[in-house]
């Protein structure tokens, strides 16, 4: 099983649906296990729904990936 750790490095991925078969599953069933996992992916995804359902700005893909790699990046360092 992955750990949290490994999760969090591949949050990004599951909520855009950008990883394996092989790979989703695993993080599938870390989620179905870790309550802490289950919160986190939960209010990402409503924080993410709240931010594009308020309209209040639009970023274009080359702006947004650096961005998304930065917070990636940060998250991977604090799980260290």
């Amino acid at each position: 099983m992955i750990s949290c750790v490994d999760f969090m490095a591949e949050l990004g991925n599951y909520l855009e649906d950008d990883v394996a078969a092989e790979v989703r599953q695993q993080l599938d069933n870390h989620l179905s296990h870790c309550q802490t996992c289950q919160v986190i992916v939960d209010s990402t995804r409503k924080t993410l729904q709240i931010i594009t359902d308020s309209g209040s700005f639009d970023l274009p893909e080359a702006a947004m990936r650096p961005i998304t790699q930065k917070i990636m990046s940060k998250i991977r360092s604090d799980q260290d």
